[in-house]
């Protein structure tokens, strides 16, 4: 695939700097973008997913569902930093089935490597208690939010092992994005998405067992039952609105800061490759001394 890219803004290679430092400040203008569309994606995803009850094809979905809305995501950071061109929506759910494939695949590894966690951590003498597990997720107890990452850490492995090979299929999702290699870039910035994706787990809390998106539509499905219903807008069934908010706000933003630490990762790929592509354009052409020595072999 070719790219035609200008680096905005502040050059993403600050020596010393970590990528999710470096990452904070686009986090910032990732997020509001991101939140202004969050509820007419939380609609489209209840949507899509009702065509899981499809027979074979509706296993799939979920997949498709989750890589849609990660891409989307992902294209929220990319215009923020200036990358823009228009949304090909085809390309969108190409791209989303074939991530759907592919982490099906890696489902093995998932399965094998939560196993392991599992059982090391039972060989350690810890118990897993259902109760201990939800005060990790509050964090309100270091000691069982570290047991709670250990346990989500293969699957969260391989989302942050795809996420740069997942921009750079997010940039291509457009009508003249030409050719898209779904591994190019994998592994990169692992680290700092990691971590990122800890504090996403963390600030907000409870709510993170479905993300800010299913938390989002949620309220937006007990207002409509209030409306109907004639009720002022109470959402009785649902925890204390302050909470809820707070929760959802904090998913997004972490959210928006995994976005931006994976396009500054595939900015810092694509910057190397054109630099290799350019060393070896340079080296292939021939020098100024090469192109007289080669005159006076001539004469």
């Amino acid at each position: 695939m070719r790219y035609t890219i200008v680096f905005c803004g502040m050059h993403s290679h600050i020596i010393g700097m970590p990528l999710f430092i470096r990452s904070l400040p686009l986090s910032l203008f990732t997020f509001w973008r991101y939140l202004a569309i969050l509820p007419l994606i939380a609609i489209f995803a209840f949507l899509f997913s009702l065509l899981s009850f499809l027979p074979v094809a509706g296993l799939f979905v979920p997949g498709i569902v989750s890589a849609g809305l990660l891409i989307v995501g992902l294209r929220c950071a990319l215009a923020a930093r200036g990358h823009r061109n228009p949304l090909d929506h085809g390309t969108l759910l190409t791209v989303s089935a074939i991530f759907c494939v592919i982490f099906i695949g890696t489902d093995i590894f998932v399965y094998g490597a939560s196993w392991l966690v599992l059982w090391t951590i039972t060989q350690a003498g810890v118990e897993l208690d259902p109760i201990g597990l939800l005060a990790g997720l509050f964090g309100v107890s270091a000691y069982w939010s570290g047991i709670l990452l250990a346990l989500l850490a293969p699957a969260a492995i391989v989302k942050a092992a795809f996420a740069v090979p997942m921009v750079g299929a997010a940039y291509a999702a457009s009508p003249k994005g030409g050719d898209i290699n779904y591994f190019s870039g994998l592994g990169k910035g692992m680290f700092s998405l990691l971590l990122v994706m800890a504090v996403w787990l963390l600030g907000g809390h409870i709510f993170s067992i479905f993300g800010e998106v299913w938390a989002v539509f949620g309220m937006i499905a007990f207002a409509i039952w209030d409306l109907m219903s004639g009720e002022t807008l109470t959402w009785e069934l649902m925890p204390a609105v302050p909470f809820v908010l707070g929760g959802v706000l904090v998913m997004t933003w972490a959210s928006s800061w995994f976005f931006a630490t994976a396009v500054l990762a595939w900015e810092d790929v694509v910057s190397r490759r054109m630099a290799d592509a350019e060393r070896q354009r340079n080296a292939a052409r021939p020098s100024t001394e090469d192109i007289r020595a080669l005159r006076r072999s001539r004469m």
